[in-house]
């Protein structure tokens, strides 16, 4: 059994071994083999032990609700390699806070324009000798919020062998788990990740339908907030306004401080606490610098801003 923190890419796993038939099946069989991988991916959803479905989800399953085929999101891509990955926290619906590095980027035209995709690596994952090769590409566009998952949807890579010529199968994009049910921890698409086009292949939202009142609680917008110039800057922000407590700093205080906020209507953050603690003195430093966050760019639902949560992971390093 998976461990629980890569749940929320489950199907990604169980479907490791159909990454590269795509890529060698001829063209008439490509709707066939489509059909097989949606079949899979379905079943697992109905009858496997991991599926994100309670019980009465999964005894009214009738397969997820899909794109039609087509193969003009299936585009022959140009993979470049990053040489100098650096180590970063990934934002997640929920507390978990994954390691990832951006391993490469993905150029590809589509719909008349020039696109690309970063593709990253977990680096616990790769720990495990089955998943070493297994490559994540978490994205968003046009229709996100609106005929697909508010947060995002992802696709599955292997690392290419001997070629930088590779295909990129849109039609094998799949929601997070957390999409179908509570309790999971989504990697949230990094904003460099979003195309500016409508991506009309792959799986679209999924609709619950029991107890729908009580987990719409949780949902994410369908646009999530935005801290100005993206999370890139909100990571300077924290560390130019953190200052670790000179304790901390003798004792060589290092870990990962993660802490959660309510994005407000206006702008403003508030209910700042603490979700992951490295230790009290260096907690509170945390929130002090967090409290001191400019107004950011609203959730938006149906048109109109609205309250959301939000969670952040900042990571404290012994800088003596």
């Amino acid at each position: 059994m998976l461990p629980k923190i890569f749940a929320t890419s489950l199907l990604a796993f169980l479907l490791l071994p159909l990454l590269s038939i795509a890529q060698q099946v001829p063209v008439s069989d490509y709707r066939t083999e489509i059909a097989r991988h949606r079949a899979h991916e379905d079943s697992v959803f109905k009858f496997d032990e991991h599926s994100p479905l309670k019980a009465e989800a999964k005894a009214a399953f009738k397969g997820l609700e899909y794109f039609p085929v087509n193969e003009t999101y299936r585009v022959k891509a140009k993979f470049v390699r990053n040489t100098q990955g650096t180590v970063f926290i990934m934002p997640t619906t929920g507390t978990r806070t994954p390691e990832y590095v951006k391993y490469g980027e993905l150029h590809f035209k589509l719909q008349g324009q020039p696109l690309k995709l970063s593709v990253y690596q977990n680096q616990e994952l790769k720990k495990q000798p089955k998943y070493m090769t297994y490559l994540f590409i978490p994205f968003t566009d046009a229709t996100t919020g609106q005929e697909t998952y508010a947060t995002g949807r992802y696709l599955d890579f292997t690392i290419p062998i001997g070629t930088d010529s590779v295909w990129l199968d849109f039609n094998k994009a799949y929601n997070p788990y957390c999409a179908y049910g509570d309790g999971y921890s989504c990697p949230i698409p990094p904003k460099e990740n979003k195309l500016p086009v409508r991506i009309e292949a792959g799986v679209k939202n999924y609709e619950k339908t029991a107890g729908h009142g009580e987990e719409s609680k949780g949902q994410p917008a369908e646009s999530m907030p935005e801290f100005p110039g993206g999370l890139s800057a909100l990571m300077k922000f924290m560390d130019h306004k953190f200052e670790m407590p000179s304790l901390a700093k003798k004792a060589g205080v290092a870990g990962t401080v993660v802490f959660s906020f309510t994005v407000k209507a206006d702008g403003s953050v508030d209910n700042l606490q603490i979700v992951q603690s490295v230790r009290p003195d260096v907690d509170v430093m945390v929130l002090h610098a967090a409290k001191q966050m400019p107004l950011w760019k609203p959730g938006m639902q149906n048109g109109k801003p609205v309250q959301v949560k939000y969670t952040v992971p900042f990571k404290i390093m012994d800088k003596k």
